[in-house]
């Protein structure tokens, strides 16, 4: 069974279709990139992942409940959006407590969800700092930890390391692949940075709104003889032009 299935999904904004049939899944417990440039049709996917817009056509599941039965389909859904959603003028503790809040745990169970991961991302000596007091690396993690509260089964990330340094970037990255190998957590890690993908992930490519390509990325390299995944998408989006 998929963690996640999107099924020839289309999408319209009035009338410019910006989704073209578009179809992948994800297999519990992996990582998977869907990889495209700006406008491609990433933000749309990811909106209708988690409801901001309504499905027109097609059919996504996520542990094979409908993405219309939302209630079920979402309770073990963990999301990162792009743009920052923390309130910067409450502590860390109390951006987690809010957030446990909405879920419907206590303080103490809210807390007690995320303990182990508090070290390993590094946030335990941050936990009553003023939110805004954080340098940005740091206020994403605040949000992925949050997104772990209620221990998903699926993360859903969409561009999360816009904006940061390298070694912000690749800490990130090291910390949600460890989600993955330990604890089993599938994840849709959404990007237009190429240096962000491994050979041993799973990845589907979006051009102009449709997938050019969907596999495992070693697999995807040597069926069409290339080296690298920045090679590799200028050759499908030159292809797909023709």
């Amino acid at each position: 069974m998929s963690a996640l299935e999107l099924k020839n999904i289309n999408y319209k904004y009035n009338e410019n279709a910006v989704l073209k049939n578009v179809s992948f899944s994800i297999e519990k417990g992996s990582f998977f990139v869907l990889l495209g440039l700006n406008g491609a049709g990433k933000s749309t996917i990811f909106s209708l992942l988690t409801r901001l817009l309504n499905l027109q056509d097609g059919n996504i599941s996520i542990n094979n409940y409908s993405i219309k039965d939302y209630q079920h389909a979402l309770n073990s859904v963990g999301i990162v959006f792009q743009e920052p959603t923390l309130d910067l003028d409450l502590t860390v503790r109390q951006n987690l407590y809010y957030y446990g809040s909405l879920k419907g745990l206590s303080f103490k169970a809210t807390l007690d969800s995320i303990k182990d991961e508090l070290d390993n991302i590094g946030l335990t000596d941050k936990l009553d700092v003023i939110t805004k007091n954080l340098n940005g690396g740091h206020r994403r993690r605040v949000e992925i930890l949050r997104a772990l509260i209620n221990k998903p089964k699926l993360l859903l990330l969409d561009e999360p390391t816009v904006g940061l340094d390298v070694k912000s970037r690749f800490d990130i990255l090291k910390y949600i692949r460890g989600l993955v190998n330990k604890k089993g957590i599938s994840v849709l890690w959404i990007t237009h940075l190429f240096d962000e993908i491994e050979n041993t992930d799973s990845l589907a490519m979006i051009k102009d709104g449709s997938i050019i390509e969907s596999s495992n990325v070693s697999d995807i390299l040597k069926k069409y003889d290339k080296h690298s995944i920045d090679e590799l998408f200028q050759f499908l989006s030159q292809k797909a032009n023709k």
